[in-house]
């Protein structure tokens, strides 16, 4: 509240909590996520600060796909979401595709790294170097959120 508060005592903040839950959905639980805090974080951050916080940028780097989190924000141009995953047949949980990128006014909101199995480190740093980072130039997020995933 303090960093997103118009007379906030600090410039930026920084909040730990765990888990992401970005397994959750709308409706459901999955993927050992009972709820989206993520998901949560950012209606919270709109919500109590609705004049500072218009967009926000949601960063899902995990091993496995945030498919509730993709789920709650698809139609949503306020949220861009960027997830940097292991997506290949037969892994968990199956979605997570270049090609998903929202639909409807969410379109393009949605942006999906998928990475082979065996990726490293220098392939999360390429995905935000070459990925991330010019979209949230461009996006120009109010408020960051990264949903760091148990197995990344």
């Amino acid at each position: 509240d303090a960093a997103l508060s118009p007379r906030g005592s600090v410039a930026r903040g920084l909040t730990l909590c765990r888990p992401p839950g970005h397994h959750a959905g709308r409706a459901r639980s999955e993927g050992f996520c009972l709820v989206n805090n993520v998901a949560v974080a950012a209606a919270y951050a709109r919500s109590a600060h609705p004049s500072e916080v218009k967009r926000v940028l949601i960063f899902d780097w995990d091993v496995h796909h945030g498919q509730g989190t993709q789920e709650i924000f698809w139609s949503d141009p306020t949220t861009l979401v960027v997830s940097v995953h292991r997506h290949e047949p037969g892994f968990y949980p199956g979605s997570g595709d270049a090609s998903e990128v929202g639909e409807g006014l969410g379109l393009g909101y949605t942006v999906n790294v998928p990475l082979c199995a065996g990726y490293g480190d220098a392939d999360l740093w390429m995905a935000c170097a070459e990925v991330l980072l010019p979209a949230a130039r461009r996006f120009r997020p109010d408020c960051i959120l990264v949903s760091a995933g148990f197995d990344a």
